[in-house]
């Protein structure tokens, strides 16, 4: 799947920012223990940052020129940076010059690349000058004679053995022996897609495939046998402009790629799919992975480095090979054909009535015949997690719950899983779980917001009222209208059970508070309507929707009668009688009279 045929999710907000550079960043490495990075900018100088706080160790000075690049030894030992007009600087892992100081111009133009052997003992140097300098790390001298590519030089990278060095140029992608100096292949790469530039090339983790990256008349990432030097399948297409950095993260199973559109792109290996598009205010320059795979750093035009989270991370290694990880399967059209609300489950309309009606005995005898017929079908073994959840048979519905996710990991089925967790106060798991569950909804609107208030949901039953409330308020500020509707029907229930609660405690005051914050949530409509439209909140809590209108605005009434706040009570008994047709109007009179005798 090279094409976005399923969108990725869109992530805006970086986990963390580090600030200090004053120009554009070019180069950003983390060392392999993680604790640690160093970045490289035009304002020529590098950073040493300590990663768990986010402070600068260290301001490396010396060159003369911006900084293109920089690169950390798989040892941890050294750093190499490379700038502008062609100067190389090597430094210790502290980020003093190894020699007072060693700074070599052996190359004619930029430095655009640098890249350490696997074993440490060798670094190679790109150039914009056509050549290619290896370097010993016991000596910081040349070795040998310079590899002349016959055009600039944007990218170099050792294989996994140490034996092969990939070039990416200008012109053509060059496969050299590093230790022979000979030439081994040659190939356009993406040249013979429409002139483009080769920017970036990077091998995958067993050295049978080498994946490149190429400028706007190219923006795409191809891959190539290294048996054959030939394109394997299509290449993956996102990007609107250059790709200058390709990464792959530890275990081989993602690749990270930054382009000049301000998009930072991961991709699965295994059907090169997108997972997750990382949003920057400007261009970008660089990406890596952390050591540990569960971050992306990134810098570009806006000066600073961005550390995003992987997402899904546990739930890509264990099926990196399964074609639909990034989707649900689309549900059965005969629910809610008309509605995009109920899309987020996938039930059978005599399970769903039976689940609304409370009926609970019934689901659980229907889906588990379900089960008892197919013993894969991963969406009744969820969605009897949500009835067993139902029944605060909490066990039981975690059980079912990890049973859909090992048939199919789905939405549903991370979404069961969370609220079994919540059930059990395993809030840490459960948190995870819902994490993961934003795989499967497509960057669809809709479904994000819901599976927030279900989040929020679960933990609200769970007695974390005061964190529930405060994320459906929050996400209604950043939600402008009709999309709101939701966020105040959840936010009314959620006060009117506080407000309950209250008023069975005999705490009138609080009781009252908590129902005039639920009528001014809801406002008015058809509850018949919303019941229909959010019948996903009745499927799996049980709700009355139905009622929600009138449960909310009597008790308000009647606890503000409680308090002895009579003008109040009168007011809302008018707002009441405004607001409804003659039939209710009837059934309302009757209960205010019963009420007062």
């Amino acid at each position: 799947m090279m094409e976005e045929e399923h969108p990725a999710i869109r992530i805006t907000t970086a986990s963390q920012i580090f600030k200090g550079h004053r120009h554009s960043v070019f180069g950003v490495a983390e060392f392999p223990d993680g604790r640690r990075m160093v970045t490289a900018s035009y304002d020529k100088t590098l950073r040493l940052w300590d990663l768990e706080n986010g402070v600068v160790l260290k301001i490396m000075e010396g060159h003369h020129w911006g900084i293109r690049v920089a690169a950390v030894s798989r040892d941890g030992q050294f750093i190499a940076s490379g700038d502008f007009g062609g100067e190389l600087i090597t430094w210790n892992r502290d980020g003093e010059p190894l020699t007072q100081p060693i700074r070599v111009k052996v190359h004619s133009n930029k430095i655009f690349s640098l890249d350490f052997s696997p074993d440490s003992t060798f670094l190679a140097s790109g150039s914009m000058d056509n050549t290619v300098e290896l370097w010993n790390t016991k000596t910081w001298r040349v070795q040998g004679n310079p590899i002349n590519c016959g055009t600039e030089v944007r990218c170099v990278r050792y294989s996994p053995s140490g034996e092969y060095l990939a070039i990416g140029t200008k012109k053509d992608i060059q496969i050299w022996n590093a230790r022979k100096r000979e030439r081994v292949a040659k190939f356009q790469g993406h040249s013979a897609f429409n002139g483009a530039w080769n920017y970036s090339v990077a091998w995958t983790s067993d050295g049978m495939r080498l994946f490149s990256s190429g400028s706007i008349l190219d923006p795409t990432i191809r891959e190539w046998d290294t048996s054959t030097w030939k394109q394997v399948g299509q290449p993956c297409k996102g990007h609107t402009d250059t790709v200058y950095t390709i990464a792959f993260n530890p275990t081989g199973t993602l690749i990270a790629s930054a382009s000049e559109d301000q998009q930072v792109r991961l991709w699965r290996l295994s059907d090169r799919s997108p997972i997750a598009i990382f949003k920057h205010p400007d261009q970008l320059y660089c990406a890596t992975f952390s050591a540990d795979g569960k971050h992306i750093l990134s810098g570009g035009r806006d000066t600073v480095i961005s550390k995003w989270k992987v997402p899904f991370l546990e739930d890509i290694s264990k099926d990196k090979s399964s074609d639909d990880m990034l989707r649900e399967d689309a549900p059965p059209r005969e629910q809610g054909a008309d509605n995009p609300e109920c899309e987020i489950l996938t039930i059978s309309t005599i399970a769903r009535d039976a689940c609304i009606a409370g009926d609970l005995p019934t689901a659980d005898r229907l889906l588990t015949q379900d089960i008892a017929a197919d013993g894969t079908d991963y969406k009744s073994h969820a969605n009897r997690s949500f009835v067993k959840a139902r029944n605060s048979d909490w066990d039981n519905a975690l059980d079912d719950a990890l049973k859909s996710i090992s048939i199919k990991p789905s939405l549903m089925g991370c979404i069961s899983k969370g609220i079994a967790h919540c059930g059990k106060n395993q809030f840490q798991d459960a948190m995870k779980a819902f994490d993961i569950a934003f795989m499967y909804v497509d960057a669809d609107l809709n479904k994000t917001r819901l599976l927030l208030l279900i989040k929020a949901i679960a933990l609200f039953n769970a007695n974390q009222h005061d964190e529930a409330i405060l994320r459906v308020q929050e996400l209604a500020k950043t939600r402008p209208n009709p999309n709101s509707l939701a966020c105040g029907i959840v936010e009314a229930y959620l006060h009117v059970r506080l407000g309950m609660n209250a008023l069975d405690d005999t705490r009138h005051n609080e009781s009252a508070d908590h129902f005039t914050t639920a009528v001014d949530a809801i406002g008015f409509s058809s509850m018949s309507a919303i019941h229909s439209r959010y019948d996903v909140f009745p499927v799996l809590f049980g709700w009355d929707l139905q009622s929600l209108w009138r449960t909310a605005h009597q008790n308000w009434c009647d606890a503000l009668l409680r308090t002895g706040r009579l003008p109040e009570a009168i007011k809302a008994y008018r707002y009441i009688m405004d607001r409804v047709d003659a039939a209710t109007k009837a059934s309302y009179l009757d209960w205010s009279i019963g009420e007062s005798s």
